[in-house]
């Protein structure tokens, strides 16, 4: 090797470890653009994310870089000799381990989710383990295979042919290597706070493009999971205004608690069905403006009953669309209030209402109800029975996730025909998840995740409309009101739609059954409302106080304003029957608009009013 002075070799050692870091987070998009490729809108997005992303690469490889450059001062100042340099390999190869994990880790979940990997996903994961291995498929384990052995190859071979060739001890004077830290501490400085400004580095500092795809991909993705695991769970994210103008920019984005509203039923003691679908989302609904032929079934059975044809989700995910329609309590961003035994337990829930006036209550899902604490929620909130997949014979019909939902419907109707009162009923479908596992067949194939998403979509809808066929054979039919609604919307069929856009969130939502009046039946409701609506609503089908729902309003009120808000991990966004904007938390702007460019004013004031209501939920959580 060539002789250079010794301050020059330990400048070329630590360039070589800092080029170490910088390959592996080079890696890491490669593999996430490849994974995402059609989602760009503008290919040469791809070299633009590479060069903006640079600044967070930069930023982690320098704080992994912060301990070898102490050791380097320790090594220079007071041992004055060489050591071994297994201390090296060993703090090397950690870290590419947990990079590793990661990068295959957070595929899967960004195609299913549309976020990269955060510590909500993790610990839902750690909670859940089994309903993650049931989200996982084949070709997902071979990909894996594939980005582990691209990864670790390529960091094996510069680790040791490059970086250890530069792993050797050489001598400085104390003066000489002092200088030596000093500069290397200024640049580590410099690197890992990303300059000098008043604005320390985050995110929001690569984002270069109207394509979140891209941001995403300019994102490091273990420097974003990193900032979110050391960011605090009790300090609320949403700081915009004073505590006051929040509440207040609530009550009058919703209109006050007590509101008349239509009496639609024919009495005020009905059997109540809750059917809650696993990520249904508007697009494959011909009559909300979807695609034809999906779920043509379910626009039978919308025709029987009132159809709201504007319905929007409170979030993303399975855990935080179960609170919204049985505790009528927004989505909480980064947090997620079910996690939270102590916290959940103290929410109101639609089933302490009709358990206090003497109904049965019972929820029926396929799969294991301790997901996301779902069985711990509907104990603590009113729910007698639950009926999971531990319930049924081994050799019954299941999928990855669970016993296949026409057999719990089939269960369903036995037991509540053997109710001797009033009943309160939740189906919580399953096999609308991912990976989309179907038996016998799939009607529109699945060789792409969007055709299975139609498949199981197609056997959802032709399960729940067979279902309800025979609930009309049974003598409780004719005092039963079912409401129908989804958890959340999905990225699939289309694909185009990021978390930030409101046709992510837009999701079915319809009343119909024996109960419901004549003069209901084929009604559509044009305006917007809320999945949030759904609890307040059954509270005034059987005439109870819904005051407790403070973000619902009753889906008939007649004077109702007609507004959703909808959130993910790190955006949030407001619906009108005019407009809709969001806000990207990680941007600090306006992430999407449909306000004219002239009405500035107008697309402001509708913002400002979305951050209050969210520093105001924020607020509650952490109060509970």
């Amino acid at each position: 090797m060539r002789r250079w002075p010794a301050w020059r070799s330990n400048l070329v050692f630590f360039a070589s470890l800092l080029s170490y870091w910088l390959l592996l987070s080079f890696i890491d998009r490669v593999v996430f653009t490849a994974s995402v490729w059609e989602r760009f809108d503008d290919k040469s997005d791809v070299f633009y994310a590479f060069l903006h992303g640079l600044v967070l690469d930069m930023s982690l490889s320098a704080y992994l870089i912060v301990i070898p450059c102490l050791f380097f001062a320790i090594q220079q100042l007071l041992i004055r000799r060489p050591v071994s340099r297994w201390w090296l390999r060993i703090y090397v190869m950690i870290p590419t381990f947990i990079f590793a994990a990661i990068t295959v880790s957070n595929l899967p979940l960004y195609e299913a989710w549309g976020e990269k990997i955060s510590k909500r996903a993790i610990v839902l994961g750690l909670d859940t383990v089994g309903g993650v291995t049931s989200s996982i498929d084949l070709s997902v384990l071979w990909q894996t295979g594939v980005v582990l052995l691209v990864f670790f190859a390529c960091a094996h071979y510069f680790y040791h042919w490059i970086v250890l060739r530069y792993a050797r001890y050489h001598a400085l004077s104390k003066r000489l290597a002092g200088l030596s830290f000093l500069l290397l501490s200024i640049c580590l400085f410099t690197f890992i706070r990303g300059g000098y400004g008043r604005a320390t580095l985050n995110q929001s500092a690569v984002y270069f493009s109207d394509d979140n795809t891209a941001n995403h991909a300019a994102v490091n993705t273990y420097w974003s999971l990193l900032r979110d695991l050391t960011k605090s769970t009790k300090n609320s994210p949403y700081k915009f205004m004073e505590s006051k103008e929040a509440a207040s920019l609530v009550l009058s984005a919703l209109g006050p608690l007590e509101q008349q509203s239509e009496n639609t039923l024919t009495t005020d003691r009905p059997n109540v069905i809750l059917v809650i679908l696993e990520g249904m989302v508007a697009q494959v609904f011909e009559d909300l403006g979807g695609e034809k032929d999906v779920t043509p079934r379910m626009k039978m059975l919308m025709d029987e009953g009132v159809s709201f044809r504007r319905a929007y989700a409170a979030a993303d995910r399975s855990d935080k669309g179960m609170v919204a329609v049985m505790s009528g309590f927004p989505a909480q961003g980064p947090e997620s209030i079910i996690k939270y035994i102590p916290k959940h337990e103290k929410l109101p829930a639609i089933g302490q209402i009709f358990d206090s006036l003497g109904y049965a209550t019972s929820f029926y899902h396929g799969g294991q109800s301790e997901f996301y604490n779902f069985k711990s929620y509907m104990f603590t909130h009113g729910i007698e029975r639950v009926v999971d997949n531990d319930d049924f014979p081994l050799q019954e019909m299941r999928n990855s996730w669970g016993v296949y939902d026409h057999v719990v419907t089939k269960q369903m109707l036995e037991d509540l025909s053997q109710e001797k009162k009033p009943f309160f009923s939740v189906f919580y479908a399953l096999v609308n998840h991912e990976p989309f596992h179907l038996q016998p067949s799939y009607k529109f194939g699945h060789e792409t995740k969007a055709n299975a998403y139609r498949s199981t979509s197609f056997y959802t809808d032709s399960m729940l409309f067979n279902f309800v066929e025979q609930a009309k054979q049974q003598a409780w039919y004719n005092n039963t009101i079912i409401v129908v609604t989804s958890d959340h919307g999905h990225i699939y069929p289309t694909e185009k739609f990021g978390l930030e856009r409101p046709e992510r969130y837009h999701i079915p939502l319809f009343v119909f059954g024996g109960a419901l009046k004549n003069e209901f039946k084929g009604r559509k409701v044009d305006e917007v409302v809320s999945q949030l609506d759904v609890a307040t609503t059954l509270a005034h089908f059987v005439k109870a106080d819904a005051t407790r729902f403070t973000y619902g309003r009753d889906l008939f009120a007649h004077r109702r304003k007609h507004v959703a808000f909808y959130n993910s991990n790190s955006t949030f966004g407001i619906i009108t029957d005019n407009y809709t904007v969001s806000y990207d938390m990680l941007k600090r702007n306006v992430g999407y608009s449909t306000v004219p460019s002239t009405h500035v004013p107008e697309r402001d004031s509708l913002l400002h009013m979305a951050k209050g209501y969210y520093q105001q939920v924020f607020s509650d959580f952490l109060r509970y």
